[in-house]
């Protein structure tokens, strides 16, 4: 089953456009395609369990959960068909949510505490949109705006007018920063960075050396030179283990390139700063 509602023409005094409503539930294996919108988007979980994808991260949604995901972020739904899911999905230009972690750019919540108001205003929602009386599409949009209170009050964020292209590329930026403190001795390229955040590569390398002063590339490096020195110091490992573990190609690469940086050998690194 899958119904869609577009309201392009919906627009409130404030800039908040609702631009469709989609129900919809799947039976069967479904995998969808990684995508970004320029608009906020919420799913709403009314039925059933489904695997949910973030950027890296995956969590499972349940019956009476939601998320909400900001203009530029991609993510992707996957159906579990031992459990069917059922979801009601808004699009909703000219708002931004400001999220307790920002840069994760979305927000898996719960609103089992405000369900009875939640479920009236989203089954309200999908009646006026099925009826089509007089009026439904501004009765539509005063429901939307209540139902950004309510995932406002469940989420601790505030769901405000847009923020500029500008923030919304900044933090994009400070999250791929993030991914590359988190995994820096995982393989990474400007490719799969740059996919995560809809940006081509040199765009990428743009916005992060304004923020940053270094290339995407260069920071991870420089996170893995601070940990190899830090090891030299104070462990006895070996150097191929250090350079394994830290995603180098190879022993001699590493011990190449951290002459090259730094100006001794990694011998002689680990020798003068009391290495074990």
């Amino acid at each position: 089953m899958y119904e869609l509602y577009e309201l392009k023409d919906t627009v409130a005094e404030n800039g908040l456009q609702l631009l469709y409503v989609t129900c919809f539930r799947y039976e069967k294996q479904w995998y969808g395609t990684r995508h970004t919108h320029n608009f906020l988007e919420i799913f709403f979980c009314v039925g059933g369990d489904c695997e949910f994808h973030v950027r890296d991260t995956m969590f499972l949604m349940h019956p009476r959960q939601f998320v909400v995901i900001n203009p530029g972020v991609e993510h992707v739904e996957k159906a579990i068909p031992s459990d069917p899911v059922e979801w009601i999905v808004l699009g909703v230009k000219g708002v931004h949510s400001d999220l307790v972690n920002d840069s994760d750019g979305y927000y898996h919540g719960d609103f089992s505490s405000d369900d009875k108001a939640m479920v009236h205003l989203l089954v309200s929602l999908v009646n006026e949109l099925q009826d089509k009386r007089d009026g439904y599409s501004e009765a539509c949009l005063c429901i939307v705006q209540l139902l950004l209170i309510h995932v406002a009050r469940s989420s601790s964020a505030n769901i405000e007018p847009e923020t500029t292209p500008m923030d919304r590329l900044h933090s994009s930026i400070a999250w791929v920063k993030q991914y590359i403190d988190d995994n820096y001795t995982t393989p990474l390229n400007l490719e799969m960075l740059s996919e995560k955040v809809g940006l081509n590569r040199f765009g990428l390398i743009r916005e992060f050396k304004k923020l940053y002063g270094v290339s995407p590339i260069e920071y991870m490096l420089s996170c893995r030179y601070r940990e190899a020195r830090f090891l030299l110091e104070t462990t006895d490992r070996s150097i191929i283990n250090i350079s394994r573990d830290l995603g180098f190609s190879s022993g001699n690469y590493f011990s190449q390139s951290f002459q090259k940086r730094f100006g001794v050998t990694a011998s002689a690194y680990r020798a003068s700063h009391g290495g074990k």
